[in-house]
């Protein structure tokens, strides 16, 4: 086993790689995304405040979004440089397999998974919901559409719409909801003006009660009490343009804990993917590890490099399409978030241990 100057060396290798190109791809998706949004968010009348802090808070994400290529990049770079300098061959003519290299470099894969972890489950979802109410509380711009669209959810034992919601979640204008029984029938609906959530509360304000059971609307209440575990942190959250959900959110959501407005398959899914996601860090290394001979033999400086960046871009895609199935009730969510992992794990190996055979 590789320890002192040599193994430290193989893993910041490694790792200021892996780092310098996830701020390199990180920044670059950032960029085009404000090229979207910079416009919008000047007509709320932000300037280079607010796009700084749209920057800060979206930054999370955007990582997130980009650390599984950017594990699959530096590695790339980090085997290329121990090729270009000889020192695979002198490794290997001291008789150290290349496999022994990357477990001596997996603290550095090890961390990095926990980073992405650490990002997806608790990083991204508060970043998310402090950029959520700080653009609900922005004016809307003034070319803005008047129509409104109600905003679906399911809460416990109803499924409720809401045409407005304020930026601290606590007030909501136009809510309708429709009650179901234990066998999903409509049982009854309830539309009100506004709902308001004071003292750990919600109450309904100006509701009109119609029971379908028994074919009768009541008469008009000033206020109703609203018993529901919906809190005002979900309804910002559920208000945000593409809410993201993560492996604990989704378990809340299939407990009844909190409100949710995707399917079961859905939060099963995420699940699933919360703990494989992760193992997609350890997928990139093992399937950039063909770069390690890219510049040690003549004929093949190109080709392994091409290899690595293929399998893994090939890894990106049927990843996110196994997880799209799942989540539509398509494949099993075990399936769908295990089965490239997996795939692609088993043909890493083979490409690391093939290598030692070279």
């Amino acid at each position: 086993m590789m320890t002192g100057p040599l193994a430290a060396y193989l893993r910041g290798l490694l790792a200021w790689r892996t780092v310098a190109v996830l701020c390199a791809l990180g920044g670059l998706l950032q960029v085009l995304e404000l090229l979207d949004t910079a416009t919008d968010i000047m007509s709320r009348g932000q300037g280079l405040s607010g796009i700084i802090r749209y920057t800060l808070m979206r930054s999370p994400t955007v990582l997130l979004s980009a650390l599984p290529l950017s594990a699959l990049l530096g590695a790339v770079f980090a085997f290329s440089a121990l090729a270009k300098q000889n020192e695979v061959v002198a490794l290997r003519a001291a008789g150290v397999p290349f496999r022994r290299v990357v477990v001596v470099i997996l603290p550095t894969v090890i961390i990095t998974a926990l980073s992405y972890a650490a990002l997806a489950e608790f990083v991204v979802p508060r970043s998310q919901q402090a950029l959520t109410a700080w653009w609900a509380s922005l004016p809307p711009p003034a070319d803005a559409d008047p129509d409104t669209q109600l905003l679906w959810f399911r809460t416990e034992g109803a499924v409720v719409g809401v045409e407005h919601v304020f930026p601290d979640g606590r007030r909501l204008d136009g809510v309708h909801i429709y009650q179901r029984d234990d066998d999903g029938q409509l049982r009854g609906r309830i539309i009100a003006t506004n709902a308001i959530y004071q003292l750990n509360h919600w109450t309904l304000l100006h509701a009109v009660v119609t029971d379908f059971t028994r074919g009768r609307i009541e008469d008009p209440q000033v206020k109703l009490d609203w018993q529901t575990p919906l809190k005002p942190a979900d309804l910002m959250r559920l208000s945000a343009a593409e809410p993201y959900v993560s492996g604990g959110l989704a378990a809340k959501v299939l407990s009844g804990a909190q409100s949710g407005i995707k399917t079961p398959a859905f939060y099963r899914t995420r699940i699933q993917r919360a703990f494989a996601d992760p193992v997609s860090i350890l997928v990139m290394l093992l399937l950039a590890t063909p770069v390690a001979v890219a510049l040690s033999r003549g004929g093949q400086r190109g080709s392994p490099v091409l290899l690595a960046l293929v399998c893994g871009l090939l890894f990106l895609l049927l990843n996110g399409l196994f997880s799209a199935l799942g989540e539509a009730s398509l494949l099993a969510p075990p399936i769908a978030a295990w089965a490239a992992p997996l795939l692609f794990l088993a043909l890493g190996s083979r490409f690391l241990f093939r290598l030692d055979r070279l």
